[in-house]
């Protein structure tokens, strides 16, 4: 198959790994877009579609995004099939699933977080929560509940501001980096707190890249549109 990835920068260290493992028969091309474009969700989504509506001569195009503060909602695919976590943001993606994202966010869902993707960057050590949404808290309300909607929005304007002693640290196995985690601990100790990993995988990516199956990837009919499904899912597709 021929696969055209569309992918944020974060991912790097992890999709590295995943497209040298990719079935010999996948032919790959991978577009990157930057870090912290999710700030400017408008914008993201432009590029996205160009992007997608480019497309030729692949068989599945492949976003290696999350709704990313409603940057992928209006998504429409081209004409070939399009694949996409459903997942809220980075950080559901590399927990590997729902249910380890509720885990990890459940005891304060603002709390601060970090990656190798991230650390590698130069102007954001670590995922801060000034993005800007299409949506607002009483948008999330009316469709969530009020005890859902604040969970939602707190764990996408996660910060390593809040008053949290420590910030942690997502730690894929297979792209760990004693001296990435070093540098991550001297940026915590800077502001003063203490830096903790968490176990992270690469399972939701690679089942993206690779079988594109399961029921935490959804499927983008050609000519059909990426939109909120304000459950579980995350997301869902639709012709509107």
């Amino acid at each position: 198959m021929k696969l055209k990835v569309i992918a944020c920068r974060v991912f790097e260290p992890e999709l590295d790994i995943i497209l040298k493992s990719v079935e010999s028969s996948d032919s790959v091309t991978i577009d990157w877009l930057p870090l912290r474009a999710h700030d400017r969700p408008d914008d993201l989504r432009i590029e996205i579609q160009t992007l997608v509506s480019s497309a030729v001569d692949v068989d599945a195009v492949i976003l290696a995004y999350g709704l990313c503060g409603n940057a992928t909602t209006g998504i429409r695919a081209g004409s070939v099939p399009l694949f996409i976590p459903k997942a809220h943001d980075c950080s559901q993606i590399l927990l590997g699933s729902r249910v380890a994202h509720a885990r990890f966010f459940s005891d304060n869902p603002s709390r601060g977080w970090t990656s190798k993707g991230y650390m590698e960057s130069e102007d954001q050590s670590f995922r801060d929560g000034e993005a800007i949404m299409d949506w607002d808290l009483k948008s999330l309300v009316e469709h969530y509940g009020e005890e859902n909607a604040k969970f939602v929005w707190d764990s996408l304007h996660a910060s390593d501001s809040v008053d949290d002693a420590i910030l942690y640290f997502l730690d894929v196995p297979e792209t760990s980096d004693p001296q990435v985690l070093s540098r991550a601990h001297e940026k915590a100790v800077e502001r003063g707190k203490k830096l903790e990993t968490v176990p992270a995988t690469l399972e939701l990516l690679f089942r993206l890249l690779g079988g594109r199956g399961g029921d935490e990837i959804l499927q983008v009919a050609p000519g059909t549109k990426i939109r909120p499904s304000w459950d579980e899912n995350v997301m869902t597709s639709g012709a509107e």
